[in-house]
């Protein structure tokens, strides 16, 4: 496109306008053309980008000024906040944390089919709402944290989370510090009892039950500790993300996140988020249709290794693949904000509650 604006034009040209020549400025209505043909993307850097440089160009409907993230992806939050109510962005990729953060400021505009047909095909308990239920962001990928085991080492097949209380699981256990997975295992306990992250006493006295029995015999600390632990036999149980068991090659795992309702899989989501302050919403939402197609989310798996959301999408990660009625029996989306605000104090109970017990 030969008259592209970028962004440091658009802030030059944005700066000058008044509220009261907003209507009539002749420079106004430039902005306004070119917001009709331009987008302002944030994402990761390679291979996120570069796959989603891919799926744009085969989009064609845009020229796309392209931000990478700088660090963790909560850096984008200070960014956004200081230039509010006119932040440089249209579309921000990020995931379930920060959605969340995006979501209480009120700076994720509310989505609907009618804007991304494509989210049909999205189990909807995946899909990140605001506290009445409007969808805020369009998730493309997800991972999950949940319980897994080695069936060749283990002594007893695992059907339900009161199985591990099992007398045949002496030191079979390999149970995460509160500092690994942000501590959802001692959630994972407490849901399975009534509680959740915010009743938490259930899954500490659970785990309590667990570390008398003398079931646990290791705690890891890092996924090292996870992927020696379980390849050398010296547990067969544990809980672990996604990503970590990657790195588990000398066993075969057999993955407990479609086995029963009480043993619970936490998911996280990735994906698009449209600001509430872009002037370029529709075209931002057809944007992220896009990158929703059975192409693309096969193209986004193959290049990230993030499992698609779409049910079109085909992947060999099936066990984190979950209808709208198995996520509703199975997976949970935690309040992420709360887990983090806790994390000390939880750190401190295991220290002082559970370590004594081992």
């Amino acid at each position: 496109m030969k008259n592209k604006l970028s962004r440091r034009k658009f802030g030059k040209v944005a700066g000058g306008i008044t509220a009261a020549a907003a209507i009539t400025s002749p420079m106004t209505l430039m902005k306004n053309a070119f917001a009709a043909e331009n987008l302002s993307v944030v994402d990761w850097g390679p291979p996120w980008i570069d796959n989603t440089k891919e799926l744009a160009a085969a989009w064609g409907k845009a020229d796309i000024t392209w931000t990478l993230h700088s660090g963790g992806a909560a850096s984008i939050l200070p960014k956004i906040k200081a230039a509010w109510p006119n932040p440089p962005y249209d579309v921000v990729d990020n995931w379930s944390p920060v959605f969340e953060s995006m979501i209480k400021e009120g700076w994720a505009e509310t989505v609907t089919l009618d804007d991304c047909p494509n989210m049909k095909y999205l189990p909807e308990g995946l899909i990140p709402k605001d506290s009445d239920g409007n969808w805020k962001a369009i998730p493309r990928g997800s991972s999950g944290v949940f319980f897994t085991y080695v069936p060749a080492n283990c002594p007893i097949e695992i059907k339900h989370i009161d199985d591990l209380l099992s007398p045949k699981l002496k030191g079979q256990i390999l149970w995460p510090n509160p500092t690994l997975n942000t501590n959802l295992q001692v959630v994972a306990l407490a849901k399975a009892r009534g509680g959740d992250e915010f009743n938490m006493q259930p899954g500490w006295d659970f785990l309590k039950e667990l570390a008398a029995s003398g079931n646990i015999g290791r705690i890891s600390a890092n996924t090292s500790d996870v992927i020696t632990s379980l390849e050398t036999g010296e547990t067969s149980i544990t809980f672990v993300d996604e990503g970590t068991l990657g790195g588990v090659k000398g066993a075969k795992l057999s993955h407990l996140t479609k086995t029963h309702e009480s043993l619970k899989t936490f998911m996280f989501t990735s994906g698009w988020c449209v600001l509430s302050s872009s002037n370029n919403k529709k075209l931002a939402f057809d944007f992220a249709n896009h990158t929703l197609t059975k192409e693309s989310m096969e193209s986004y798996y193959s290049a990230t290794g993030e499992i698609p959301l779409s049910s079109q999408a085909e992947h060999s990660s099936n066990h984190l693949r979950f209808s709208s009625e198995e996520s509703n029996k199975y997976a949970v989306v935690p309040d992420w904000d709360h887990l983090g605000a806790e994390l000390d104090n939880w750190n401190k109970i295991f220290e002082k509650e559970i370590v004594t017990l081992l």
